[in-house]
């Protein structure tokens, strides 16, 4: 039994990895199957409904990844700021250490799907409410009050994923990088009133 479910988790981190560097529609099962090393059985086995199961599955490991990733660094910074720019770092790390392959998990997938795909709209939809959320847990943890720390989430979220994208297409950081300047301007904004 251990070996069908490591076969299932092979599969989901290979289908994430390769959605998050080619998207949904330019992975195709075999792609999926050669890169985990899975037996075809298998991914009909523990995924019946097929590749959108999959893309479904795969969207929510890599939320709930980053969602902890987001969670962690709240809880090991001392101060808005310095949660903020962990988050930005750790993302910038992410997509240097895979030659800017590998930017956002869902984007690429929610850009291609969104419209599309009920079920893949909605693990999308549903990745970045959660990211939002736990952004907005952060800042209210550093004192920011709850109607202020959900627009910012918001903010941060979409300076984030615009900086992501113009990193992995630029192949530079220094888009994240402008995007630490702005994490810390706004956390001195608010700190400041």
């Amino acid at each position: 039994m251990a070996k069908a479910s490591d076969s299932k988790g092979k599969t989901l981190a290979a289908a994430a990895r390769l959605f998050r560097q080619q998207g949904y529609h330019g992975t195709a099962l075999h792609d999926i199957l050669a890169t985990a090393g899975s037996p075809r059985g298998s991914l009909y086995f523990h995924f019946p409904k097929g590749k959108e199961q999959i893309g479904e599955a795969a969207l929510a490991l890599s939320a709930e990844a980053v969602r902890q990733g987001i969670a962690r660094a709240a809880e090991a910074s001392e101060n808005a700021e310095g949660f903020l720019l962990q988050i930005v770092r750790a993302m910038a790390s992410d997509l240097e250490r895979s030659d800017y392959r590998e930017g956002c998990p869902i984007a690429t997938t929610a850009l291609e799907t969104a419209s599309q795909s009920e079920v893949l709209g909605k693990a999308t939809r549903n990745a970045f409410q959660k990211w939002e959320l736990e952004i907005k847990r952060g800042l209210f943890r550093f004192g920011m009050p709850a109607g202020d720390a959900d627009l910012a989430a918001t903010l941060v979220l979409g300076q984030l994923e615009g900086a992501l994208l113009l990193a992995r297409t630029y192949r530079s950081l220094e888009p994240l990088r402008r995007a630490e300047h702005a994490m810390k301007l706004l956390a001195h904004i608010r700190g400041s009133e």
